[in-house]
This record gives C-alpha cells, sequence and structure tokens, in this order.
C-alpha cells in the first residue's frame, strides 16, 4: 500500500463519517496523539506478556492494529493540513540518510 491509497480511502471515508465536518486541525492533532498513545499503552501489555509480568497482556496484531490507527490518523491530519505524507517521509528519510553518510534512499514522494 502506498500514502497516496491511504489518502484516498481517507479523504472518501470521511465524507461517509458522521460529524467530520467538526473535526478541525486541533481535534485530528488531539486524534494523533490519543492513537500513538494507545501504540504506547498496546506495547507495553505486550512486553507485559512477554516479561510474565502480572496484568492484561496483548500481542502482535493488537500493537499492529494501534499502529495503523495511528498511521490513519496522522494522514487525516496530514490532508487537514495540506501535507503530502508519503513526500516528507521520504524527504526526511533520505535527509537523515544524507546526513549521516547512508546509501539508502527513498524514492521522491514514495
Amino acid at each position: 500500500m502506498m500514502f497516496s491509497d491511504l489518502r484516498k480511502a481517507n479523504i472518501t471515508r470521511q465524507k461517509e463519517w458522521p460529524g467530520n465536518d467538526q473535526a478541525d486541525i486541533a481535534f485530528r492533532g488531539l486524534e494523533v496523539a490519543g492513537e500513538f498513545g494507545e501504540v504506547a499503552e498496546a506495547l507495553k501489555k505486550y512486553l507485559r506478556g512477554t516479561r510474565g509480568i502480572k496484568g492484561s497482556t496483548s500481542d502482535l496484531q493488537d500493537v499492529a492494529d494501534e499502529m495503523a490507527d495511528a498511521i490513519i490518523a496522522l494522514d487525516l491530519l496530514a490532508d487537514q493540513m495540506g501535507i503530502d505524507l508519503g513526500a516528507a517521509v521520504a524527504r526526511k528519510f533520505n535527509a537523515t540518510s544524507e546526513k549521516y553518510d547512508l546509501a539508502t534512499k527513498l524514492p521522491d514522494g514514495a
């Protein structure tokens, strides 16, 4: 899947989503923060399970699902701000590779 596929699907689905007209940049930013917090919580519960610590646990699918939710929310925020997330990721990845003299790069707009 490419970021552009996610963006198209997000735009289409948000037209169907009740109350979407109330979701401004502040709402989207809080949504992103909440979703990444859920990634951290799922990861904590995953580690709890792998380390034998008492309490509720999660599995890799739970962690993956939360990561997916976080990326979806981040794309919704990026769309609202007019940011091409694929291009931004490629630009930043490549800048870090250049900074540390590494050969691995992404195609522009990946």
